[in-house]
């Protein structure tokens, strides 16, 4: 995929950003073209060589098509988690590992659910705060809010799911969601 100056990507590792230039950077090995994207959430500069932008991940930020799917994700019933913390963070871990707006939201859903049975660790809370300012990061490069109002934008989902009032052993039960839309 060709990228060009202006546009919002995402890199799977540091979240949302916008192609600010493009630089030509002479190495070793000869000169090597790179993309200069300005992070939106670490407030810092990231160079990507353009070769490597495939290989990496990096893709365009999700449309606002996609953003309702995300949404739909967030507001809907959980899957169950492991009870065992390293086959479930290692779960979460690979979901937002991905870079992946639904699989990212989906373990948002799932770890928002199983707090609410009092069963995070401090690890838990970690990749659910991750993945959250991920996903507002990327919401808010789409939207054109700030990160605050893509914050709020997750909660509000959040809350709409929260209000279904399952027990736990429909939570239990309950399919994934983006095992459908994926």
């Amino acid at each position: 995929m060709h990228f060009s100056v202006g546009d919002k990507i995402v890199h799977p590792l540091y979240g949302a950003g916008q192609i600010t230039a493009m630089e030509h950077r002479e190495l070793v090995k000869g000169f090597e073209h790179y993309y200069v994207v300005k992070l939106l959430v670490q407030d810092s500069t990231l160079y990507i060589p353009v070769r490597k932008m495939e290989e990496l991940g990096v893709r365009a930020v999700m449309s606002l098509a996609k953003l309702d799917h995300v949404l739909d994700v967030l507001q809907g019933v959980p899957s169950s988690l492991s009870q065992d913390y390293k086959e479930r963070q290692g779960r979460i871990q690979e979901q937002i590992g991905t870079g992946r707006p639904l699989r990212i939201a989906e373990a948002i859903r799932d770890l928002n659910w199983h707090r609410q049975l009092k069963r995070l660790t401090k690890k838990d809370e970690d990749l659910l705060e991750k993945g959250q300012d991920f996903l507002a990061s990327e919401i808010a490069m789409a939207t054109d809010l700030d990160i605050p109002e893509a914050h709020q934008m997750i909660n509000t989902a959040l809350d709409v799911a929260l209000s279904q009032d399952l027990d736990e052993s429909e939570y239990a039960q309950a399919p994934s969601a983006t095992t459908k839309l994926a």
